[in-house]
């Protein structure tokens, strides 16, 4: 073997993955989020044929479930035709979304596409013109839950010039992932690979540089807390090393803001700070100019704003007024939620300084704020009637310190209030 290649390292494509907790009530955005994932993938075959790629790599996840409509694996399937006419491979590991068990694993691709065993790690020479260039190493789920050590099966063979890995794995057992053919940096460096293509976590990152341990990240976010660009990664290897590049294929990018209300003294002044997030995030949504993004926004601080902001339906009128505006912006911002967390623009030393109600109210906050043992076991039991209601209780952790400062300042709000009368 000798020579260098070039391909496309991505995995996490979630083929049809339904976009869940958002408030997608217009149809340009309803559409947009429908159409996302496959989106993504039709992009992801613009850049490994503009980048006249050897070859593509799908290190798992190709699909969002196990049974995914038919549409979806046509959809799938074309684009591999698609890279098939340029000349392009495909090498795909299934991941614990489309393991081998699944209903996809049926379906006829091109000659182009080999899908690693699921058995054991699999060799696979790349050749060009008859000529072997590097040697793929991959090994596919059998099933969804797939706990074993993968990565302790890879060995580079002597004779490979160029050795690459590629494994739908979760290094180092990261909390908030599925424990799947769980390993090590150890683990992976010991099979003396030239570089590693994995697949699970969905926020691109390189665990290493020598040798490239690298996860490109899913090629189209899912959800609002996958905020940032998402793409590919394009890989150049030789035996000196490999050069790595960024490609976003993402069609909808998601964000997040915190916005300060101090010193906004009403509605109008919070409508333009709000404004001008949305205006920031048209000119930057990462390394991806030109995408739609869907936007949440925290209101913070405090501000004489604060009052205005908790009459009711003031917020929904305010966010409504903001989302038709990101909409006409090019590209358009969808503002999905604006939450307030600005608090009553109250000097707090003072109100401690004084002898009145409202001293006495604040000495008991700062009480149960500095004692954590006292302060959880207090909103635990006013939280335990809501909560005892809930079919899980995983759907709600009360965050008690946000809870005793927000009810401290309502309550202040409202004592001011009536003093101003």
């Amino acid at each position: 073997m000798s020579g260098s290649v070039r391909f496309v390292h991505a995995a996490d494509l979630h083929l049809d993955a339904p976009f869940k907790g958002v408030d997608a009530e217009d149809p340009r955005v309803r559409a947009a989020l429908i159409a996302a994932t496959v989106g993504a993938l039709d992009t992801l075959v613009e850049v490994c044929i503009e980048r006249r790629a050897d070859f593509l790599v799908l290190a798992g996840d190709v699909y969002n479930s196990m049974d995914a409509p038919l549409r979806t694996e046509f959809a799938f399937r074309d684009a591999c035709a698609r890279l098939d006419a340029a000349g392009i491979r495909v090498f795909v590991a299934r991941g614990n979304h489309d393991p081998a068990s699944s209903r996809s694993a049926g379906l006829a691709l091109p000659a182009n596409v080999h899908v690693f065993s699921a058995d054991e790690v699999e060799r696979v020479v790349y050749e060009r013109e008859g000529r072997p260039i590097c040697a793929l190493y991959g090994r596919s789920f059998r099933t969804a839950a797939e706990t074993a050590n993968f990565a302790a099966g890879y060995a580079r063979d002597p004779g490979d010039e160029l050795a690459i890995g590629v494994l739908h794995t979760n290094v180092g057992d990261r909390p908030g992932h599925g424990p799947y053919a769980p390993c090590s940096i150890g683990d992976l460096r010991a099979a003396h690979m030239d570089y590693w293509a994995l697949g699970h976590i969905h926020k691109p990152e390189v665990l290493s540089q020598d040798p490239p341990i690298v996860y490109s990240g899913c090629t189209q976010g899912l959800h609002p807390g996958e905020t940032g660009d998402r793409g590919c990664t394009v890989v150049t290897l030789d035996r000196h090393g490999a050069t790595l590049e960024r490609v976003s294929t993402a069609r909808v990018v998601w964000a997040a803001a915190t916005v300060s209300a101090v010193g906004l003294d009403d509605i109008d002044a919070v409508r333009g700070a709000l404004l001008a997030e949305v205006d920031r995030v048209v000119r930057d949504t990462g390394t991806a100019p030109g995408t739609p993004a869907v936007l949440r926004i925290d209101l913070t601080g405090r501000s004489g704003a604060h009052a205005a902001l908790a009459r009711p339906k003031a917020l929904d009128d305010l966010l409504a007024d903001i989302r038709g505006a990101g909409l006409s912006r090019d590209p358009w911002v969808w503002v999905d939620r604006v939450r307030d967390r600005t608090m009553p623009a109250i000097d707090l030393d003072l109100v401690r300084s004084g002898s009145d109600f409202a001293a006495d109210l604040v000495s008991l906050a700062d009480s149960l704020l500095a004692d954590s043992d006292a302060l959880g076991a207090y909103v635990g039991a006013l939280a335990q009637p809501i909560l005892g209601t809930l079919d899980s209780k995983d759907l709600f952790e009360p965050d008690a310190r946000d809870i005793i400062e927000r009810a401290r300042d309502l309550a202040l709000d409202r004592l001011m209030a009536e003093e101003r009368r």
